[in-house]
């Protein structure tokens, strides 16, 4: 059997796109977007008529010391990043997971095929 050359390029877009995702990395994007967003959203509501605002005090039943105020939107903020963090860690690991077996999986395929074609030849 001969090999086909292989595109460098393109060999090094497969290397990213099957390279394993930073854990604490991407967590630390979840937690950042998720702070933002919920203190955004407090001060928005906070800014806006409290008739036509989103009942944001449901926030307080899964946030510890949340209220719609800006000392609430700072308390929010932090257990928001707390949650996103987690969030963020556990899907790259599933991601990382999921690859690695992925992965395995073909790899000892191919080895099996292998070793049936070379079996076969004794």
């Amino acid at each position: 059997m001969t090999s086909s050359p292989v595109n460098p390029a393109l060999e090094r877009r497969v290397v990213l796109a099957f390279a394993p995702l930073d854990k604490a990395a991407l967590g630390l994007g979840f937690a950042a977007a998720s702070a933002i967003a919920v203190a955004t959203v407090t001060i928005l509501a906070l800014l806006r008529d409290p008739t036509r605002s989103f009942p944001l005090d449901l926030l307080s039943v899964y946030f510890y010391g949340f209220s719609v105020s800006y000392a609430g939107a700072l308390i929010g903020a932090g257990w928001a990043a707390v949650v996103g963090f987690c969030w963020g860690w556990f899907l790259a690991f599933a991601r990382n997971l999921f690859f690695a077996i992925w992965l395995m999986t073909l790899r000892v395929r191919n080895d099996l095929e292998t070793s049936r074609e070379f079996l076969d030849h004794l």
